[in-house]
């Protein structure tokens, strides 16, 4: 008895809906008449283990060979048309590898280039590690500096509101006469 794949897929689907279903309805506490969430996930459970045992026994849903020659043209076993020996598949990746490098421009002297700068870049993020700690340094002088100045004006506030209230008794004074 062979089932295409078309017939299993939609009674996979099927199945794991009522499986759903019934677990939606379990969880709320919902039942339709005779339909509880209790039968909904024995029926759903049960069509999908009878599922999975008639998909056990179908040879036609076996393992499929697939081409992989296909995506992977290296992976073909053929013999060269110049040579009796045939190539590894290395042997075709690095001759790709180098027909990419010759289009891309990319000769010894660029990626020699191309290291230098790499290295130089490292040796820029090293030293830039001890300007971190200077630049610390230079945070926590500049926070010690800013609570200074507004331990330095809440004194000043203090002043002003001092003298205010001098200089307005002095007013009152020269008013009263």
């Amino acid at each position: 008895m062979a089932i295409n794949k078309k017939t299993m897929n939609m009674a996979y689907g099927l199945g794991a809906a009522i499986v759903i279903i019934g677990a939606l309805m379990k969880i709320t506490h919902f039942s339709y008449g005779p339909l509880t969430g209790n039968l909904m996930l024995t029926i759903g459970l049960v069509t999908e283990a009878l599922i999975f045992a008639l998909s056990a026994f179908d040879p036609a849903l076996a393992k499929e060979d697939l081409d992989w020659t296909k995506v992977y043209p290296e992976l073909k076993d053929e013999t060269s048309s110049t040579s009796s020996t045939k190539e590894s598949p290395q042997g075709m990746l690095s001759k790709k590898l180098d027909t990419m490098l010759k289009e891309a421009k990319l000769d010894s002297s660029t990626i020699t280039s191309l290291t230098k700068s790499i290295k130089d870049f490292e040796s820029s993020a090293k030293s830039g590690a001890d300007s971190a700690e200077n630049l610390a340094k230079i945070n926590k002088q500049f926070a010690d500096n800013a609570n200074k100045l507004q331990e330095q004006m809440g004194a000043l506030a203090s002043n002003l509101e001092s003298l205010n209230s001098v200089y307005g008794g002095v007013l009152n004074a020269m008013n009263k006469k």
